[in-house]
């Protein structure tokens, strides 16, 4: 009951952050898709597609498969509201709330373990107050982000649980649910996540063999873990890894998304101007890339402190490895780190170094919050939490604004103008490199194939759904013609109850069609890769019911 109470102590004292997403309207943000792309995952989920892949109407209409590589968590959630009848701007909002207030709950649960109530629930707050946090969502618009920033605990939850002897069996997998939210959630931060999570394992085998200190267990058990969130988010990592090339998200690595044009200054991390602009080479960026003036000064606190005490221990101590990793987020932050991004393979697609602000922001918030474990008086703690709970709010809540609101009707976030052509736009990353974008809204695709009556064929659409289409085509003479519905693996196209070999031409399928009137399929199935994907995760969540099955139903 304590803890239930605490919780909704703690997501009241949230209301500043989200007070803005509760209010009337909507606000601008650099990535301005989210209400669409929960439209258009609510369609899919609606029309029975599971997991979600293929959405129709993003894409200029030519549909694409954004959750076969955009990190889908969130938007399961947002998607599932609007499947059951909330319009796409209030679910969409639903999920914004959820994922701000839940990184507050999740450092909360994680910080109690190692220090206590107090110290959790102010490391819950510097974590939820967070200059990043606001940036990530009110500035940016990175809805998968936001959400792996508050899975993120629940990861370092799972691996602190090791030392807990009577909960380290669930460890795993709390740590492993925790990992597979990150995945699923936001693509780069599950790869960076997975990455120096092995990179762990590579130092701790090196250290084993330098003193000779070996723990199978340790072993086992983190390898466990990462088993659990890699096999737990299977169905949707595999594909996207092994199908990429299809698509045109490499392209993306630029010159604007460069890491190495995005460095951060040290400068910026004490103080930099608060903007809604993006990022650019040097020092003077539109956005804020601080860590927060009060999260800096308690950080630094809680540390010292923490050396005073544990002395000689400090390092063995969980605030001595999140040091470790403190400083490690930080110094990926700065341009001295390059070396590290030019030799790992793949991290060019992170992008942005500054996306490293979440372990700094993390590490800073677990500090901050563990000031008040090493203060003996209790009158002290109390007191000293009143004031930094009262200083949190009132020193970064006014950074939790959006730029400006507007109101708008809320049909007009489901119309032909902004999905098949505004939103498709903005985000085409994954259409085949070959595909050829409409030069203006009149050459989007609003249907799969149309009636050309100089071309001597008519149609009629019986069905046209994300993974399943049928039409009646009737025709004077045998012809060929273009699908409006990209070429993509796992597509398999049937006329008059024969699979055809289609043939790809600027990223579309082109079938030939008889004379006289022909029926013709296309079905979305899964690849051997897909369905590989989806047996892993199936035997993982399987191997968790018959763990955990008795209790839940109980």
């Amino acid at each position: 009951m304590k803890k239930l109470l605490i919780i909704v102590f703690l997501i009241i004292l949230c209301i500043p952050i989200v007070q803005p997403i509760l209010s009337k309207g909507y606000f601008s943000m650099h990535d301005d898709t989210q209400i669409a792309r929960v439209i258009v995952m609510g369609k899919a989920i609606r029309n029975g597609q599971f997991p979600v892949r293929w959405v129709s109407d993003l894409g200029y209409g030519y549909g694409y498969p954004l959750y076969n590589f955009y990190g889908p968590l969130p938007y399961y959630l947002g998607g599932s509201l609007y499947a059951a009848g909330l319009d796409g701007l209030r679910s969409t909002k639903a999920v914004m709330v959820l994922g701000m207030i839940i990184a507050a709950i999740t450092m909360y649960v994680f910080v109690r373990m190692l220090f206590g109530d107090l110290s959790g629930i102010i490391a819950g707050l510097l974590y939820a107050y967070a200059p990043y946090h606001a940036v990530q969502l009110y500035v940016r618009g990175a809805l998968g982000e936001l959400w792996a920033y508050a899975l993120l605990p629940l990861l370092f939850l799972g691996v602190y649980l090791y030392t807990d002897l009577n909960r380290r069996k669930h460890g795993g997998w709390i740590g492993g649910l925790g990992l597979a939210g990150i995945i699923l959630s936001h693509t780069i931060t599950g790869f960076v996540s997975v990455v120096f999570y092995g990179l762990g394992f590579v130092f701790y085998a090196a250290y084993v063999l330098i003193t000779k200190r070996f723990h199978s267990s340790l072993i086992t058990y983190h390898f466990s873990l990462l088993l659990v969130g890699l096999g737990l988010s299977a169905f949707f990592w595999i594909p996207a890894i092994t199908e990429m090339g299809y698509t045109n998200v490499a392209g993306q690595i630029g010159a604007t998304a460069n890491f190495r044009n995005h460095f951060v200054c040290i400068g910026q991390l004490w103080n930099s101007l608060w903007g809604y602009g993006g990022s650019a080479p040097g020092c003077i960026d539109g956005m804020s890339f601080k860590i927060g003036k009060l999260h800096v000064v308690l950080g630094v606190l809680g540390v010292v402190l923490a050396a005073l005490r544990l002395k000689k221990e400090f390092w063995i101590h969980p605030i001595g490895f999140m040091s470790i990793f403190g400083i490690g987020s930080a110094v990926m932050l700065l341009s001295v780190s390059q070396p590290v991004w030019e030799i790992i393979p793949g991290l060019a697609y992170v992008q942005y170094p500054w996306r490293f602000l979440t372990g700094l922001v993390f590490a800073a918030s677990v500090f901050g919050g563990s000031i008040l474990f090493w203060i003996s008086r209790k009158w002290i703690r109390r007191g000293l939490a009143v004031i930094m709970i009262m200083g949190v709010i009132v020193v970064n809540a006014k950074v939790f604004v959006p730029q400006y609101v507007y109101d708008k009707p809320v049909e007009s976030y489901e119309g032909e103008a902004e999905l098949l052509w505004r939103v498709s736009g903005i985000s085409d990353e994954y259409l085949p490199q070959s595909f050829v974008k409409p030069g203006n809204p009149s050459r989007v695709a609003r249907e799969i194939l149309s009636t050309q009556p100089l071309l001597g064929y008519r149609v009629e659409t019986e069905i046209n759904t994300e993974t399943y289409v049928k039409l009646a085509v009737y025709t004077d003479n045998p012809i060929e013609v273009v699908l409006n519905r990209v070429y993509f693996p796992g597509w398999i196209y049937w006329v008059n109850g024969s699979v055809q070999t289609a043939r790809e031409t600027n990223g579309l399928p082109m079938v030939r069609i008889p004379s006289g009137r022909s029926v013709v399929e296309l079905h979305f199935t899964n690849t051997p890769v897909r369905t590989a994907g989806n047996i892993i995760s199936i035997l993982v969540v399987l191997l968790f019911l018959r763990i955990y099955g008795k209790k839940i139903i109980a």
